[in-house]
């Protein structure tokens, strides 16, 4: 079995214990100004992150390693990017025009990543679709 599961959510746990901690320091502080980026780590690193190490490791065991890859490098960097982006536009600590590059990077990444996996997973019914009709029928 690839390994490529586990880096899913590897990753994923990492942005699971970042985002727990971020929501507990929003809330011993009362400062909920950057919600949006902690909302946006939460749903892109820990629930999509581990939605396709899932799959990965369940369905997508024969998808090419490098879409596995380029599923894998995009989705990360581009929610690294873009989480560092809004959670530095919400505290205030750079302008929209300065962190505009950064959010964009991240956001056309993570589209990116979305897509890549798409096809693995249109790949994956592809195959078998027809693994399915290429079986001799049986009573």
């Amino acid at each position: 079995m690839s390994r490529w599961p586990n880096a899913f959510f590897f990753a994923a746990s990492l942005c699971i214990l970042v985002g727990a901690n971020w929501g507990l320091y929003m809330s011993l502080t009362h400062d909920f100004s950057t919600a949006p980026a902690h909302a946006h780590l939460n749903l892109l690193g820990w629930v999509s992150l581990s939605i396709m190490g899932g799959f990965y490791a369940l369905l997508g065991k024969d998808t090419p390693l490098w879409l596995v890859k380029t599923n894998f490098f995009l989705s990360t960097a581009g929610v690294v990017c873009m989480i560092t982006g809004l959670g530095l536009l919400f505290t205030g600590a750079a302008t929209q025009q300065q962190l505009a590059p950064l959010i964009a990077a991240g956001s056309f990444a993570v589209i990116g990543g979305f897509a890549s996996f798409a096809l693995a997973v249109f790949l994956s019914l592809r195959v078998r679709l027809g693994a399915r009709q290429a079986a001799p029928l049986t009573a």
